[in-house]
């Protein structure tokens, strides 16, 4: 999962994506996680670190669009989409090969 963001100025390349990583959670108090800025290309150009605590911690419950939204905020930042991961691909059968005969 990533936020596409409206283009901000960063070196070498503006940055156009959101990443949110490394998330901890300290039950019924905090979490503190890493945010990265990436280029069109996929490099990064910024990154961080962000501590969700009091109403913010208590806001977020399982919504994972929320880190998003709250590090966007923090970052001066608009989002334009949040992109979900891709569904997992679909298992591959294996083609059943029949026994060798012994006749």
């Amino acid at each position: 999962m990533y936020a596409s963001i409206q283009p901000v100025p960063a070196f070498p390349k503006p940055a156009v994506a959101l990443f949110i990583n490394n998330v901890t959670v300290w039950p019924s108090s905090e979490a503190q996680f890493g945010w990265t800025l990436r280029d069109a290309d996929g490099a990064q150009v910024g990154f961080g670190i962000l501590t969700l605590s009091g109403d913010a911690y208590a806001a977020w419950g399982t919504d994972d669009d929320y880190l998003y939204t709250y590090t966007a905020t923090a970052l001066g930042l608009t989002i334009i989409e949040i992109v979900p991961d891709a569904p997992p691909a679909p298992p591959v059968e294996e083609p059943v090969v029949p026994a060798p005969s012994n006749e």
